[in-house]
């Protein structure tokens, strides 16, 4: 190829280049006015995605009596179809399952809890389940033996309580305004960093008074679970700190203490079981050392891999006592048998332009139940001198 028809070979991709620049430059304004709407995927039916196109829309514009109404027609459309959505009227706008579900896993990823603890959903505040106390027998006996009745193993209802839960993010009508702003993640991520940390603080210690009810808001007691009689349904065992120092602080063998308490039926479930306890904790357990040879009790450093202590994962909670006299500073155990968690199916949203000029506050809010589920299944360790 010579060098003239080389040149004029550059000329032309060059000037198809800058065509496709053009065209991509007219075009760049109406793709990203897109990028609120709807990526429907394959479970999405019609009637959702123009619910979420309309919702999208009027979150924009929440005082433009045009956009309000057609989020009604779509919401009195979709509950026609789904009688979870509910309708408009006074209790505002249900969120759409696409972002529903989006701000629930955000907030998973934020509160350790919703990783650990059983999960269910339910459509009252009725709510109850029954749990096994694994006190049932079984017994020997020849092919021609004489066949003994066996105890039956005690059953415990349990009921969660309930509150609403509820997040009240605020945002410029500019930002509002602008294209580039994507309102489903600001909405996600602003929601769920409120919900996240309500929520692990009602785990840990809710007093059961229009929330749920935490697992150390009944005071922890030593009675093991063959005490006769049994611990109260919601009040789970603890053991004191081993060989307390001065000043009180976290020791290797109360830890090994602590994973001894809890029953090897819950321990076989280990993806369930996990130790909880605030970041100063874990950092005081990192550094615990071997009296005579100064190395760390606790060895595997690497980065590269999952915290485990004695076998088992470590979390993190900034909802977890620290590490003062007489806290329950760790907790340890399977989570998913010793915690309910509880949705009440729905999330809803009411928008308020009007108060402060310029800003557009958004009320959102759900219903939320919990509690102890089997007392046997989680233990405390308990910080004293």
């Amino acid at each position: 190829m010579s060098t003239e028809h080389l040149a004029k070979s550059v000329e032309r991709v060059a000037g198809a280049f800058e065509e496709f620049k053009g065209y991509y430059g007219e075009r760049l304004e109406a793709l990203e006015a897109q990028a609120d709407r709807p990526r429907s995927g394959p479970s999405a039916s019609p009637a959702q995605s123009e619910y979420k196109t309309e919702f999208l829309n009027w979150v924009r514009r929440p005082h433009d009596k045009v956009f309000e109404t057609r989020l009604t027609e779509a919401s009195h459309d979709l509950a026609k179809k789904d009688v979870s959505i509910g309708t408009a009227s006074g209790g505002g706008y249900a969120v759409p399952e696409s972002i529903a579900r989006a701000i629930e896993n955000r907030e998973r990823q934020l509160n350790p809890f919703r990783q650990l603890v059983r999960v269910d959903q339910c459509a009252t505040n009725d709510f109850k389940a029954l749990v096994s106390m694994g006190d049932g027998t079984s017994g020997w006996v020849a092919e021609t033996g004489t066949r003994s009745a066996t105890l039956t193993p005690t059953l415990r209802e349990r009921a969660p309580t309930f509150g609403e839960q509820y997040a009240y993010p605020t945002c410029s009508e500019w930002s509002l305004d602008d294209v580039f702003f994507s309102v489903q993640d600001w909405l996600v991520n602003e929601v769920a960093a409120d919900w996240a940390a309500a929520e692990a603080t009602a785990i840990v210690s809710g007093n059961g008074s229009a929330r749920p009810t935490g697992i150390l808001n009944s005071t922890p007691t030593t009675a093991t679970d063959d005490n006769s009689p049994m611990r109260a349904a919601g009040v789970i065992q603890f053991v004191p700190l081993q060989s307390p120092g001065s000043p009180v602080s976290v020791n290797m063998d109360s830890l090994i203490h602590l994973a001894a308490q809890v029953k090897e039926r819950y321990l076989v479930e280990r993806d369930a079981c996990a130790w909880v306890m605030h970041r100063s904790t874990l950092a005081s357990v990192r550094r615990l050392k071997a009296s005579t040879a100064g190395t760390y009790l606790w060895g595997d450093l690497a980065e590269d891999r999952p915290e485990t202590l004695l076998g088992f994962r470590v979390v993190t909670c900034d909802a977890m006592p620290t590490v003062t006299n007489d806290a329950f500073a760790v907790l340890f155990g399977n989570f998913k048998r010793g915690y309910l968690l509880v949705d009440r199916v729905g999330m809803r949203i009411t928008a308020n332009p009007y108060s402060t000029p310029g800003m557009v506050s958004f009320y959102v809010r759900r219903r939320v139940g919990g509690c102890v589920l089997n007392n046997d299944a989680i233990k405390a360790l308990r910080i004293a001198d």
